[in-house]
């Protein structure tokens, strides 16, 4: 808990696998726990889930609104102060979900914009550098600002 007065620092943790036996959720947890348990005070890590949120498709977009599900994405992520994100590798890339959640948030106005992030991946013989590296270049279009070293 933060002390009386200190700002807290609001991380949204996302899990780019919907497995629910997942090696990236489950040290997405682990970090949530070490986050919990530091003598650091003033972090909080928030998972939100993607599982919810439609195929991107503009038609959905009306008068300038998305789907429920994605405008209540966008929120938490317009009000985070930065990510955590746990991605699996897929096909030297990130999952088709994640990659889904990532564009809904950068539809006008991109919400993901000059925010920090970082990524977390377990997974077999690359462990998800691939992944990492292509989530890198990603954030590079939509101006995330990932942290290369813990």
């Amino acid at each position: 808990m933060a002390a009386a007065g200190a700002h807290l620092v609001n991380i949204i943790g996302i899990c780019g696998s919907l497995r629910k036996a997942s090696f990236n959720r489950g040290l997405l947890n682990s970090a949530i726990k070490l986050s919990q348990e530091s003598p650091i005070p003033g972090l909080k890590i928030e998972v939100v889930e993607i599982d919810s949120l439609p195929f991107i498709n503009t038609d959905l977009e009306k008068d300038g609104k998305y789907p429920p599900a994605v405008e209540a994405f966008r929120q938490k992520i317009l009000e985070a102060d930065g990510f955590l994100f746990a991605s699996p590798e897929y096909n030297y890339s990130v999952s088709p979900v994640l990659k889904n959640a990532i564009d809904w948030a950068s539809r006008p106005p991109n919400v993901w914009a000059t925010k920090s992030a970082a990524i977390i991946s377990a997974g077999g013989g690359f462990g998800g550098g691939r992944a990492q590296y292509h989530l890198r270049q990603i954030g590079v279009f939509l101006d995330l600002q990932f942290h290369q070293q813990a």
